[in-house]
């Protein structure tokens, strides 16, 4: 039961970094938006899509 409960932990820290990257490329995509930017050096510095560039 112990080993199960490390590998649960382990995977929810996994998860939870992933979402806070996730976060930070969609702050930096809206602030490089904003200054006029062009989406496609956008897409090409954050990794994020267009399409997700475009519901921000």
């Amino acid at each position: 039961m112990k080993n199960g409960k490390k590998v649960g932990i382990k995977e929810g820290v996994k998860e939870g970094l992933k979402k806070g990257e996730k976060n930070a490329k969609t702050e930096i995509a809206k602030k490089l938006l904003n200054k006029g930017i062009d989406i496609n050096v956008i897409i090409e510095t954050t990794g994020l899509s267009e399409e997700e560039i475009k519901k921000l």
